[in-house]
């Protein structure tokens, strides 16, 4: 069985589910992440802080786990830089405990904030040349591929796909990766789609959601969109 374009596969997802409108921001007042599909507007220093903010705390857990964490960040004042710097780290790691691993969670928040505020304005720093700024990004305690892409493309708009273990899993049962591993994921996926943020963005999501749905760790392959184009699906078949 051949491998199915990618673009096809991201056509094909997008019929299936919508435009999913990642990355949810900001957390609103009665407890949920707002999502906006379609939103083509500029973030504002507070949403794009969230969204680092967020990328930083779903490292090794859910986003359910992560909007816990986010509303009690909100509600105590501190989905700002400055506060987020300046912290306890007792008391930054008792709002971000749902999240898990919450200790090193808390000083990765520190350490990131920190450095961005002396950067300046989230807007000027993170709309640096891309390979610079990942290589900053990356410099960072606690800042991973997944981590620096995640701000980079939700929270700067650049343009780089990121890869998350449901990309590498659904990449694999449709043949696109024989192994799997994240640079060459990256390139594959880079080299296969055209070159804009917005689609990176939409796609990334939409294969979290056919994770969420269809392609689990044991798949449920029934009413799965790309059913026949899965290896795995086909053999259910």
């Amino acid at each position: 069985m051949l491998a199915p374009p990618p673009l096809s596969v991201y056509s094909k997802l997008l019929e299936a589910f919508g435009p999913q409108g990642w990355w949810p921001v900001s957390v609103s007042a009665r407890g949920g992440p707002v999502y906006r599909p379609g939103f083509k507007g500029r973030l504002s220093e507070r949403q794009r802080a969230e969204i680092c903010v967020g990328a930083i705390l779903t490292q090794n857990t859910n986003w359910n786990n992560v909007v816990r964490s986010l509303l009690r960040l909100k509600s105590a004042g501190m989905l700002e830089l400055e506060r987020l710097s300046a912290a306890p780290s007792g008391r930054l790691q008792s709002l971000v405990r749902s999240s898990g691993y919450f200790r090193q969670k808390a000083r990765k928040l520190k350490i990131f904030a920190g450095h961005a505020k002396k950067r300046g304005r989230l807007s000027r720093w993170l709309c640096q040349p891309m390979d610079i700024l990942r290589g900053e990004l990356l410099g960072l305690w606690g800042i991973g591929p997944e981590t620096a892409d995640s701000i980079l493309l939700y929270a700067g708009g650049h343009p780089i796909f990121v890869i998350d273990a449901y990309t590498l899993r659904i990449g694999s049962r449709l043949g696109w990766f024989r192994k799997p591993g994240y640079e060459r994921a990256q390139r594959l996926l880079s080299r296969e789609l055209p070159r804009s943020a917005e689609l990176y963005a939409e796609f990334h999501a939409l294969l979290v959601q056919l994770a969420k749905r269809h392609c689990r760790a044991v798949p449920s392959c029934q009413g799965c969109p790309l059913i026949a184009n899965c290896r795995y699906g086909s053999r259910q078949g």
